[in-house]
């Protein structure tokens, strides 16, 4: 009974408002808010945090979802000449629509003793599609959207990861294993442009890395452990062809997230994850032309999440998942919005700081050789357009 009222008030909390504009990667981590920086049982972590990686087991993960867009749209006006342009909120993927936003490899090296993995993996975070109006005379910015822009920001990510055991498994005791990880990036970006006067598209490559570290804080070998995670990711600067300061363009900002994750009860099948993230905006675009505009400001983001394992047979799983997270928008005001070199961002949007929650559910089963599988669901409501997202993991 205790087991199946747990489940009713994790579903219960799905019935709050979820959001959409976030770069999280992953149908499970984005079901639970985006608290992932302490995981260690998802493949996943290869982009998010790679010390989680450590202990894994061979795996495959691929994640499709969507992305909030702001297109420039048209559209005519009845018995005129002239068009009427907005920049209403819209959720996509990218094109073409095949491409995951996720797809990763983890392959363990060592032994129980000292285990090790190394990891290979795409991650799509960010796909920006932003509308602008282009600005010559500051006293005068109002006007319709006639600029568009759509920059996806991809990297394919090489990690390595090892755990230290600082304790015998299976006692209680504090401080009870530390993984360490690192990758080294490949990045790319592919810009097109649409406005009144120019077409154009743009593409370059970059380098860039990440690092995180995971500790097992505290372990009762029964019903209580706890890990506390820390991951950094590094910006990517590009060298675009057009130059920031003639269009719209945008670097790969850094992040920085730190979290902790909580398993409880016996056998550990309910946890519970806490995490920050900071993203660094304001310098991933052109500073604006004119004095006294407002630039793009960094994010800094808020979020819990559960999770509850549901044991339909020895081999199968259920795990219902839910969250909240308190996000920023780059922008500190919707009625204010920021310019890069001389383009005013013009977009359709509820405001600048969301208070979000997030649902979503896992399916896991294992083989005759104990190698499982699972298939996991997510979806959010409740920022400028919903998103949802999907994710299939596989050992092997």
């Amino acid at each position: 009974m205790r087991n199946w009222l747990i489940v009713g008030v994790i579903l219960l909390g799905t019935a709050s408002r979820a959001f959409s504009q976030d770069q999280q990667l992953g149908a499970r981590a984005k079901a639970m808010g985006g608290s992932y920086t302490a995981f260690e049982d998802d493949p996943v972590s290869i982009w998010l945090n790679p010390a989680g990686t450590a202990t894994q087991n061979n795996s495959l993960s691929i994640c499709y979802q969507t992305y909030v867009t702001y297109p420039l749209q048209e559209r005519p006006i009845a018995n005129t000449n002239q068009v009427v342009s907005t920049a209403r909120a819209q959720t996509t993927f990218v094109d073409p629509v095949f491409l995951p936003a996720y797809l990763g490899m983890v392959f363990q090296l060592g032994d129980a003793s000292l285990p090790m993995a190394v990891g290979i993996c795409y991650a799509s975070p960010y796909h920006l599609n932003y509308s602008f109006v282009r600005v010559t005379d500051p006293l005068q910015q109002t006007g319709s959207p006639n600029t568009n822009i759509d920059q996806s920001l991809d990297r394919i990510r090489f990690s390595y990861s090892l755990d230290y055991r600082l304790s015998e498994p299976g006692t209680s005791t504090w401080f009870t294993h530390l993984s360490v990880g690192a990758g080294l990036d490949l990045a790319y970006e592919h810009w097109v442009l649409v406005s009144d006067i120019k077409s154009a598209t743009d593409s370059s490559t970059g380098f860039g890395g990440g690092a995180g570290v995971l500790l097992g804080l505290y372990d009762n070998g029964d019903d209580l452990k706890v890990n506390l995670g820390a991951a950094y990711q590094s910006s990517v600067h590009w060298k675009f062809n057009l130059g920031p300061n003639l269009f719209p363009e945008f670097e790969m900002p850094q992040q920085v997230n730190a979290g902790l994750s909580a398993y409880l009860l016996h056998d550990y099948p309910f946890r519970m994850t806490i995490d920050f993230q900071w993203i660094e905006w304001s310098k991933t675009a052109a500073v604006p032309l004119f004095p006294n505009e407002k630039s793009f400001r960094d994010a800094y983001n808020y979020s819990v999440g559960f999770e509850y394992r549901v044991k339909l047979n020895p081999t199968v799983s259920l795990y219902p998942r839910a969250g909240y997270r308190r996000f920023d928008a780059p922008w500190a005001n919707k009625d204010q919005l920021p310019m890069t070199s001389n383009f005013q961002l013009v977009l359709d949007t509820k405001g600048s700081t969301f208070n979000v929650a997030t649902m979503g559910v896992g399916l896991s089963w294992a083989n005759v050789e104990g190698k499982v599988r699972s298939l996991d669901l997510a979806a959010d409501f409740g920022g400028d357009s919903y998103g949802f997202s999907a994710g299939f993991t596989y050992e092997f």
